[in-house]
Order: structure tokens, then C-alpha cells, then sequence
């Protein structure tokens, strides 16, 4: 599992083997916990400031890149 942590967020992000993104609120401390999951809502988000928005965007696609290289993103396509 791959866990980013956005310190100024206070939140830990990490994604599955399909893409969907996932969040944990990090303690003071800035541990997480890791059995404690909640999928991002990105409706919530529209009513957001813009540059939240974007680094949640960036966040995202930041996993999706890197799950992709360990080979752990499988995202599903329909075919043409």
C-alpha cells in the first residue's frame, strides 16, 4: 500500500488497484491510522476552494502514477 501523507492537508491519502482515493485524518503526532479509511468524496469537492481541488487532483493522479510503475494499477477499459 502506498500512503501519502499531506501534512497540510492533516490527512494521509492512498488509492486501490483500481484508482479509487482513499483518506485518513493524521493525528498531532502525524501518525495515521491505517485501518481507518474513508473514500474521498470528489462531489464534496466542487463546493471547495479551487487550489484544495488541485492538490487533491495532484494527489490522486501522483498515486495513480506511481502504482502504475510498481505495476498495481489495473484500471479497467472498455475496449474499442
Amino acid at each position: 500500500m502506498i500512503v501519502y501523507k499531506a501534512d497540510s492537508l492533516g490527512c494521509a491519502y492512498s488509492i486501490d488497484s483500481e484508482g479509487v482515493l482513499y483518506y485518513t485524518p493524521q493525528y498531532t503526532n502525524g501518525t495515521v491510522n491505517l485501518d481507518d479509511w474513508s473514500e474521498v468524496d470528489h462531489l464534496s469537492l466542487l463546493g471547495e476552494e479551487e487550489n484544495l481541488r488541485k492538490e487533491i487532483e495532484s494527489i490522486h493522479q501522483q498515486l495513480i502514477d506511481i502504482s502504475k510503475l510498481m505495476g498495481e494499477y489495473f484500471q479497467n477499459t472498455i475496449p474499442k
